[in-house]
């Protein structure tokens, strides 16, 4: 039987300078389906990787019995985060924003003597998005949500095909959801071991689509359709961007092993300037 082929679909893969010459406009190259990501490899020193595994195993952050922890920041499941996630702790607003300003005060104490991987991904997507404001995102008082997470993998878990959306799921009108597209920025901490590389399909969640997955059914109708994919494999130190809108799928980590990544969200559209930024 002759192996299916899919229509080429790379990532580009330079500096974040360079890569604002080539696209006048980077995040919209992601929303338009121009490219399925842009990665910057080396863009955080591996050395600060290996140190904050270093300090999170120092606190304990890896271990389970520290969950739920003022201190630690930590929410649990088949992941841990560290960090304040808007899907998580969200549904109290005056608990996600006390939970959030304690990651503000976290966060800079966990990186001192480090370069600050929160303000290397805000530096690079600033870079990616000229004439535009990034900040965290906030309420219209300044409550400031969460401005990454770190996403913790110690069991056999990922994440099934899928997509993310804001602007489409939320329940509420909160401040995130005005924004027309959705994207993502992970920096990888630590490899891990898995079971293959991350994979973005060059399709939005959005009618037959988004039915297939609700079905738990993508990964057939993406075969029958020959919908063009691509893989994203980071080594420590790799920072990626991609649109989240588009479906995709994290494989699962291997018990033994630990993956870490600093992952954010990211809120624009094409007429406003300010590009909110959240976990």
């Amino acid at each position: 039987m002759t192996e299916k082929t899919f229509p080429t679909w790379s990532p580009m893969e330079a500096d974040a300078l360079t890569i604002a010459v080539q696209f006048p406009a980077p995040l919209m190259a992601l929303a338009e389906g121009q490219v399925p990501a842009l990665i910057l490899r080396g863009a955080y020193p591996a050395t600060d990787c290996a140190a904050l595994m270093d300090r999170f195993e120092e606190r304990g952050y890896f271990d389970n019995d520290t969950v739920g922890g003022r201190e630690s920041q930590l929410s649990g499941g088949p992941y841990l985060d560290l960090g304040t996630s808007l899907g998580r702790v969200g549904a109290n607003r005056d608990e996600f924003f006390a939970h959030a300003e304690r990651t503000h005060d976290l966060f800079p104490r966990l990186f001192e003597g480090l370069t600050d991987p929160v303000a290397l991904i805000y530096r690079n997507l600033s870079t990616l998005s000229p004439g535009k404001t990034v900040k965290t995102a906030e309420t219209a008082d300044g409550r400031r949500y969460g401005p990454a997470i770190f996403r913790i993998y110690q069991n056999e878990e990922g994440h099934r095909a899928h997509y993310d959306s804001v602007r489409r799921r939320a329940k509420t009108d909160i401040e995130v959801a005005r924004f027309t597209h959705q994207f993502a920025g992970i920096l990888c901490v630590k490899k891990g071991s898995v079971g293959g590389e991350s994979t973005i399909y060059r399709a939005k969640g959005e009618g037959a689509v988004e039915q297939a997955v609700d079905d738990g059914e993508f990964e057939t109708y993406a075969e029958q359709n020959t919908i063009p994919r691509a893989r994203v494999e980071l080594n420590a130190g790799d920072l990626y961007f991609f649109y989240t809108e588009n479906i995709h799928e994290v494989p699962k980590a291997i018990r033994s092993e630990t993956r870490v990544v600093l992952a954010v969200f990211i809120g624009m559209s094409p007429e406003d300037e300010e590009i909110f930024v959240w976990s």
